[in-house]
């Protein structure tokens, strides 16, 4: 009897824990939340080619038909030829990415010529 309700106390809350999924969106975030900050030698190289992080918060703005206001950045990493955004638009989480002076959602392949 014992070994009965071991086991059941095991897999109980197993499989309770196991049927929780995450959030769908991280775009929950607290009134006095702050975007992270780029750096700045980074983003002065890239102003030259319209590659800022502004830029992006431009393009994802016209690209999902929203206010500029509206786009907020969670994580990204940026080096001077890529970089990979993280960003929420109008609550829904979205992820970009930067190839030379292009941005572009990360699901999409530039080089995949068939689809188009």
């Amino acid at each position: 009897m014992k070994k009965i309700l071991f086991a059941i106390g095991l897999i109980l809350p197993t499989l309770f824990f196991a049927q929780q999924t995450e959030k769908d969106s991280k775009c929950d975030l607290p009134a006095n939340y702050q975007e992270p900050k780029p750096d700045k030698k980074i983003q002065s190289k890239l102003k030259r080619g319209d590659a800022t992080i502004e830029d992006l918060r431009k393009h994802i703005a016209v690209e999902n038909d929203c206010d500029v206001k509206e786009v907020v950045f969670l994580i990204f990493t940026e080096q001077l030829g890529n970089g990979m955004y993280s960003v929420c638009v109008k609550g829904k989480e979205m992820k970009y990415k930067r190839m030379g002076t292009v941005f572009m959602k990360n699901e999409s392949n530039p080089f995949d010529t068939a689809s188009k």
